[in-house]
């Protein structure tokens, strides 16, 4: 894998633990265990982030 390919995974798996650190410290702000406004969006944003980082490590410029 080439050092590009894993610096996208690495600042995936970081949105991604992001998200879930979010996710876990506002869990009893909300009904649904997201939370308010704000925090849902970031929460949406950081996963979404995440995935598309995720997809593009696959990318043959990436790739090497």
């Amino acid at each position: 894998m080439a050092p590009l390919s894993l610096g996208v995974v690495l600042l995936a798996f970081l949105c991604l633990i992001g998200a879930a650190v979010l996710w876990q410290r506002n869990k009893t702000a909300g009904v649904d265990g997201v939370g308010r406004g704000g925090t849902r969006i970031a929460i949406i944003v950081l996963v979404t982030a995440g995935v598309l980082l995720a997809l593009a490590s696959q990318l043959p410029a990436l790739r090497g």
